[in-house]
């Protein structure tokens, strides 16, 4: 296979970064130029959404284009199935180089080949508590210590696969996952150099409650410092991919794994203990600030320079978006689709089975707790997304049903499911996310539950040790 004719992937994604959190997506006050300017040469989709807003989920639907109960990872610390294609191992098959960087939050390192899901090279960060100073597994070895912030240190080890790469295997293509652990909190864990940010700039939202505005607002500054400094990394990777003769051949992607909160609806994190448990969630939640992401791509020659798309996709389709980008056969089973022909504009395409609640729509949901050992968390829903309105119900309805209209209440504060005027559309919504559960065929109704309260579908713990005696459901 040639790089002539089957296009490298560089896909690089950050962690917790809502989509007001990038210039391009009109954000007047944060700095991201070079995602801004990789933006105006290729395109911006707008209504891409974490169909699971938690990171080992995202993950792992990334990894393997199906839903949380079929791949397993209904939260963190589970382990994915190793008897269903992969996204790396398919690219592999087909003569690609592949590899991750980063966070990889999908099993206990070391990682011998038969943890890897088809990836030649894995640099898995070891723990996320400081993004300084870090160890990391690669492959086998490790973990090996490595100085400095983390984001710099995986755009290293990137650069570093990049070039062995295109000296070891010139004539076939590879694809990449970076991913860097920022802006996830410990917020204020980055480089000085982007500490630029006044106080008296920060716009806080309208849904943070009076009494967190000027915490909200030293937080979210600090957030913006970590997205200043990954994007000065981003410039490091697309230097290189021009150095090494790569940039016209090679699909560059940048995302998020899920949003974050950031005191919006007085929203808190774990370690909160003076909050409500259920309120100690910076994500995992059907709002706006968790579920939506900024998604940029650049495909030189392919993709239009300086467009936007309002497709409305998920997590759920990269996999088979990336595959069938580079012409490769998508693998049975996927419960994503290919929406490769939106970035070649040959239109949107319209509602298939793969999309059984709409294709103007897109499925959301919370399996479990975020950690197993959680008990009072945002708790297990499902939800729909469409242009104008968010839904959503939990399993047991401990809190109700959620209906908000995003064109008169674009900050998400006025529920209107128990409106007498808003019935038609809560109906309406309620037989989308029927058609969904149904087209999907998602057991959240009726599937068997463990102690816990999780389904019963044959998952097992990432790390088996820490979890002796634990049921996994």
């Amino acid at each position: 296979m040639s790089q002539n004719q089957c296009p490298n992937i560089l896909f690089v994604f950050s962690d917790q970064q809502r989509y007001s959190a990038l210039g391009a997506n009109g954000n007047d006050v944060i700095k991201t130029p070079v995602l801004d300017a990789m933006a105006k040469e290729g395109m911006v989709c707008d209504n891409m959404f974490s169909n699971h807003p938690l990171c080992s989920p995202y993950r792992a639907m990334l990894l393997t284009g199906r839903y949380g109960w079929q791949h397993l990872v209904i939260d963190n610390e589970y382990r994915p199935r190793k008897d269903i294609p992969t996204l790396p191992a398919t690219l592999q098959q087909h003569g690609y180089g592949t590899a991750h960087v980063g966070t990889f939050h999908l099993g206990k390192g070391p990682y011998p080949e038969e943890d890897r899901y088809g990836l030649d090279y894995l640099a898995a960060l070891r723990s996320g508590g400081s993004y300084f100073n870090q160890s990391y597994y690669q492959n086998e070895k490790g973990p090996t210590l490595f100085d400095g912030w983390a984001p710099k240190v995986e755009t290293d080890l990137a650069i570093q696969f990049m070039e062995r790469h295109m000296d070891t295997r010139p004539d076939d293509p590879f694809a990449l996952f970076v991913s860097w652990r920022p802006p996830h909190w410990p917020y204020e864990q980055y480089p000085d150099e982007h500490s630029i940010y006044d106080l008296a700039d920060i716009d806080v939202p309208g849904n943070v409650p009076k009494q967190m505005e000027a915490f909200a607002r030293q937080e979210i500054a600090d957030y913006y410092g970590c997205c200043t400094g990954l994007d000065a990394q981003m410039a490091r990777l697309l230097e290189a991919l021009e150095r090494l003769g790569a940039k016209n051949n090679t699909i560059v992607c940048y995302t998020s794994d899920h949003g974050d909160h950031l005191s919006s609806h007085g929203y808190g994190k774990p370690f909160d203990n003076w909050m409500p448990e259920s309120m100690r969630a910076s994500k995992a939640t059907p709002y706006e600030e968790s579920v939506h992401v900024p998604f940029v791509v650049r495909w030189p020659s392919v993709i239009e320079a300086g467009i936007r798309s309002d497709a409305f996709f998920g997590a759920i389709d990269i996999m088979p978006t990336l595959i069938g980008a580079c012409g490769i056969p998508l693998p049975e089973g996927l419960q994503g689709r290919d929406i490769s022909g939106v970035w070649r504009g040959e239109g949107v395409p319209g509602d298939t089975e793969l999309t059984p609640g709409g294709s103007d729509s897109v499925y959301l949901q919370n399996m479990a707790h975020g950690w197993p050992n959680r008990h009072g968390w945002v708790g297990r829903w499902r939800g729909v997304r469409t242009e104008r309105w968010t839904y959503a119900r939990w399993y047991a309805n401990e809190r109700g049903p959620w209906l908000f209209d995003r064109l008169e209440d674009p900050l998400e504060m006025v529920n209107l499911a128990n409106s007498i005027e808003a019935r038609p559309v809560l109906e309406e919504m309620e037989e989308r996310l029927h058609r969904w559960m149904e087209g999907t065929h998602d057991p959240f109704e009726y599937g068997q539950r463990g102690p816990r309260g999780f389904l019963q579908l044959g998952q097992e713990f990432a790390n088996p040790d820490l979890y002796k005696g634990w049921s996994v459901a």
